[in-house]
């Protein structure tokens, strides 16, 4: 089974995350830096806020899926019924 080590590691969300107003339907690991997100352009900037990724899991036990994502990589999905697509980060 995957897990997110450690697993209080801090991630960045977007405000639609951080209010449980959308899904995550985007993971990337830029430089190791770990971002879910919901994958919509309609962000300000210092939309960003830290979470620890157990709190995501609780909700969404399939980001388990992508803990072993490379640096340089993400994972997309299209729904919360999709499965997860991983490729290069692209900014």
């Amino acid at each position: 089974m995957l897990k997110f080590s450690p697993t209080n590691l801090r991630v960045f969300v977007c405000s639609h995350i951080f209010s449980m107003e959308r899904p995550i339907l985007l993971i990337t690991n830029e430089d190791g830096d770990w971002m879910f997100l919901c994958g919509s352009d309609d962000h300000s900037d210092g939309d960003c806020l830290i979470v620890g990724v157990a709190h995501l899991i609780d909700r969404d036990y399939t980001l388990v899926e992508c803990a072993d994502l490379p640096i340089g990589f993400e994972a997309e999905r299209k729904s919360v019924e999709h499965s997860w697509v991983r490729g290069p980060f692209k900014p």
